[in-house]
């Protein structure tokens, strides 16, 4: 297969890039657990699917406390999203993921 081929192959739906991602995450503030989101919504978002996906990663491990509790600050239910608020397959796994998932 060459390059043009492959594209043909991509462009035809199997593959397609997203016009950009974010990560969703929620945190505890003033008690009460709020969802937010990295960039904030009223930046660009993040280009690459593996930057963001490696930045998501970082956050949730930054974590101080253990499951079950929550710390004022710890990030929970990390995973990356497109533009519209849809999840993104982790692209090691193509699996769905989130970090620090917990059900609230």
């Amino acid at each position: 297969m060459n390059t043009k081929q492959a594209y043909k192959i991509i462009d035809a739906g199997w593959a397609k890039k997203r016009a950009g991602y974010r990560i969703q995450f929620q945190r505890k503030v003033d008690g009460e657990i709020v969802t937010d989101y990295f960039p904030d919504l009223d930046e660009g978002p993040w280009l690459s699917e593996v930057a963001i996906w490696r930045m998501a990663w970082r956050l949730a491990e930054s974590r101080q406390s253990d499951p079950p509790d929550v710390n004022h600050g710890d990030l929970i239910n990390v995973t990356v999203v497109d533009l519209e608020g849809s999840p993104i397959k982790y692209y090691a796994i193509n699996q769905l993921e989130v970090f620090n998932q917990m059900s609230l």
